[in-house]
């Protein structure tokens, strides 16, 4: 059995565990899933060859993705430490700590931790090295209220990915245009590997833009000529395919057939900075979601962000919700919901 431990961003209260649980499940069949502070673990019986690079590739909320090595009673920990192969480890190393609720300071902990790995090492006759900036081995341990465990960092994720697609990095620009993390974080809870993805507000292109940096296949549509004419500059700056189409939400059966999707992701406007087209924002809301569930695929899944108190009305089951906090005066949802099958 092979796991993973997924170090979260606190950038949301559940948005970072949802994506990493969803792409897990999108890539691999999960075993046993628990949550300790500011990190995942995910143990899986099938096979892990590759699969460190393919969750790198997709996840956008989290921050370092650690091989499993090992799990103790908290009181436990110290025997856990003794029993580290030896061989897992290459020189120089570096040891890092984290407390349930970030209660207390670690130093002495790390301390105490490497010194037992350093004695270990010198009665095996190897000559330990210490590295603290740019360690070959990085060593992380999770105290939860009952458990101990650690794991071997295998890949960080890369942050400047985020920065090559941000929306003023963009030949097109409009200031209600989404962060990309949150972005591909939507795009992941669609929990697609591959297939086709609709976004029926495109805007300025940022979820498809994320969508098709991971293989999907992406198509746009947007009600505003000048919208349809940036994104289409947007993808084409970025390298990608995909269609862009100027059309109405709220009437997808015009463009599209039904059953069209695998997933539909989008971000309809607010009704402050973006047209609303004429209708009532609770109208448009409406509509629209009664449009895309016609072009969705059976067990396809629509990921939507809406104003919390938008009351949605859909033959579809609601699977999660997840705040996001737009500023003071505004907070959204990202609802999930899904097709029956």
């Amino acid at each position: 059995m092979g796991g993973f431990i997924f170090v979260l961003s606190g950038a949301h209260d559940t948005l970072p565990e949802a994506e990493a649980t969803a792409v897990f499940e999108t890539l691999c069949k999960p075993h046993i899933i628990m949550r300790c502070d500011d990190a995942l673990v995910i143990t899986t019986r099938g096979s892990t060859k590759g699969l460190a690079d393919m969750l790198a590739s997709r996840l956008a909320l989290t921050h370092r993705i650690l091989r499993l090595c090992g799990i103790s009673r908290k009181s436990e920990w110290r025997k856990m430490v003794s029993g580290i192969p030896l061989n897992s480890i290459s020189m120089p190393y570096c040891v890092r700590a984290h407390l349930a609720l970030g209660k207390g300071k670690t130093e002495s902990l790390e301390k105490e931790i490497a010194g037992i790995i350093w004695r270990r090492l010198e009665k095996k006759g190897v000559s330990p090295k210490v590295d603290l900036r740019k360690p070959d081995t990085m060593l992380e341990f999770f105290f939860s209220k009952r458990f101990a465990y650690y794991g071997i960092l295998m890949r960080e994720i890369d942050k400047k990915q985020f920065e090559a697609t941000h929306p003023k990095k963009r030949p097109y620009f409009k200031p209600v245009s989404m962060d990309p993390r949150l972005a591909k974080a939507m795009v992941n809870l669609a929990r697609v590997k591959s297939g086709r993805l609709l976004d029926p507000f495109c805007g300025t292109g940022g979820i498809l833009i994320e969508a098709g940096r991971i293989g999907l296949g992406i198509l746009g549509v947007d009600k505003d000529a000048e919208m349809v004419a940036g994104t289409r500059r947007n993808l084409l700056y970025f390298g990608l395919g995909g269609q862009v189409r100027k059309g109405d939400a709220t009437d997808l059966g015009k463009l599209f057939q039904k059953g069209s999707f695998d997933c539909v992701v989008t971000c309809p406007p607010y009704g402050r900075l973006s047209s609303l087209r004429g209708l009532k924002i609770d109208d448009l809301y409406q509509r629209s979601v009664a449009s895309v569930e016609n072009v969705l695929k059976k067990g396809g899944r629509l990921v939507i962000a809406v104003p919390e108190y938008i009351n949605l009305k859909t033959n579809m089951q609601l699977i999660e919700i997840h705040t996001d906090t737009v500023n003071r005066s505004l907070k959204r949802e990202i609802r999930v919901y899904e097709k029956a099958v």
